[in-house]
């Protein structure tokens, strides 16, 4: 074996070293810099710069049906733990010493996430730092209004009951109303809800990645997530496997992470307007059946009024609602469940999202607001 000079070895170690500082400042600098100026995000990078990324990073993904991502995922499992064991055979053959490893090894994991730091940012971290809805559909949430919460939970619980009357699903005792059109079917038909929006527009021209089921929804299952958006490759993904009341907002909740509504109280909110103003009965259903259980959930807190309107909900949207709640119930009290559900909370509170999970919930002052005007555009 040919020995490294030690000043080449001295060399390489400083330049990694040197690269590694460089690009983790770099990654801090930046964010440091977008949490100052949040009206530079949205001018400069929500308005014109992520358009351009986002339809770059997706073109690869256009290109094929299947998941890239998750073959990514699989590919870096694969050979990572190739590496391991090469790196094991090597040592014991060689016995390198821990020294150089070490001085080595971790300014090349250092800029590594360094790497990924910025990516991540340009890709979709930099969304967290600006109010997108607000920004895109100039509302303002309301301050806390028990009879307008109410009036709101009546009108989801009476739209959700005439929009699933409209479009006579098909039934199935244990999983409820089926889907009454294919999966593909049902995404053109998010995407030109989306395009319709006059809010979302100015993203129409972007071609993105449609919506994928990867082929481990079990797994996407187990560990209790309903759909998730994958920056790398700009794939929204969901669980193909859960009951069909869900899946249109499921699907446009991940669609709207994908264009740039990055807090899930946000994306939820976008879910449900981009359902509700679809061409289908049963995408419309679906969003003002999915924004019911988030405003009922606030209205609990008055127990009478929400006992009141509760009772509206008809016997067909009850039957689903019972079968979400045995389709997730089976993963709910599972170890990977449990574990995916710490790592959000982390994820969501690192990016700013100091309520972590809990934003999820947050998104009723949105549809509080949306409601108030969309009465005085009517009105």
């Amino acid at each position: 074996m040919k020995r490294i000079p030690p000043l080449m070895s001295s060399t390489v170690t400083w330049v990694l070293w040197l690269l590694a500082g460089l690009v983790s400042a770099g990654a801090y600098g930046v964010r440091a810099v977008a949490v100052r100026h949040p009206d530079w995000v949205e001018a400069v990078y929500a308005q014109r710069l992520y358009p351009v990324l986002a339809h770059g990073i997706a073109g690869p993904a256009r290109l094929v049906s299947f998941s890239l991502a998750e073959c990514l995922l699989g590919g870096l499992v694969l050979g990572s733990l190739m590496l391991i064991l090469w790196a094991g055979w090597e040592s014991r053959r060689r016995r390198p010493r821990l020294g150089i490893l070490l001085a080595r090894g971790i300014p090349l994991v250092v800029l590594t996430l360094g790497l990924g730091a910025h990516a991540f940012l340009l890709l979709f971290g930099l969304h967290y730092l600006r109010p997108a809805v607000r920004n895109t559909f100039g509302l303002t949430p309301p301050p806390p209004d028990v009879v307008a919460l109410e009036r709101l939970a009546r009108t989801c619980l009476e739209q959700a009951n005439a929009e699933l009357a409209a479009a006579a699903p098909h039934w199935d005792a244990e999983r409820g109303s089926r889907l009454p059109m294919s999966p593909p079917e049902l995404i053109a038909l998010l995407t030109e809800s989306f395009n319709r929006c006059p809010e979302l527009s100015a993203l129409s021209s972007v071609r993105f990645s449609p919506p994928k089921a990867p082929w481990s929804s079990h797994l996407m299952a187990r560990a209790g997530i309903a759909g998730i958006f994958v920056p790398l490759t700009g794939e929204p993904h969901y669980d193909a496997d859960q009951p069909a009341v869900s899946l249109p907002f499921t699907i446009a909740h991940e669609m709207a992470h994908q264009r740039g509504f990055a807090l899930e109280s946000e994306a939820n909110f976008v879910a449900a307007v981009v359902c509700i103003r679809a061409q289908h009965p049963y995408l419309r259903y679906s969003g003002w059946a999915g924004a019911a259980r988030y405003v009922l959930r606030d209205l609990a807190r008055a127990p009478e009024r929400y006992a009141a309107v509760v009772a509206l909900a008809g016997d067909a949207l009850r039957a689903d609602w019972q079968a979400q709640a045995r389709y997730w119930s089976r993963y709910a009290h599972g170890r990977l469940a449990a574990l995916s559900a710490r790592i959000n909370h982390a994820y969501l509170q690192a990016n700013g999202v100091t309520s972590g999970l809990a934003n999820y919930h947050e998104v009723t002052g949105w549809l509080l607001a949306w409601q108030a005007a969309e009465k005085r555009d009517t009105g």
